[in-house]
């Protein structure tokens, strides 16, 4: 597992998995690991009218575009952002 920063990349209207200074691919249903008080909960990333994440399978939150959210990824699951597909 790899420690990154959930960013919303406004130009895009999508959000992003920073690991340094490289960027991820992360879009509905992706898996990761969120920080909330010093401790990580399994999420997923989903949308309808806005981005949400599901905690734990019964927590829904609606995440906020100006925040930054700590996080946790298997980086063997991400694609770059600059990948050839």
């Amino acid at each position: 597992m790899r420690r990154g920063l959930l960013v919303f990349d406004h130009h895009q209207q999508e959000w992003r998995v920073w690991i340094g200074q490289q960027p991820y691919w992360i879009g509905q249903g992706y898996a990761f690991d969120l920080r909330i008080q010093n401790r990580y909960l399994h999420a997923y990333l989903e949308k309808d009218f806005d981005w949400f994440v599901t905690l734990d399978s019964d927590v829904r939150f609606v995440l906020h575009t100006f925040e930054v959210y700590k996080v946790r990824i298997e980086i063997q699951n991400y694609l770059p952002v600059n990948a050839p597909f």
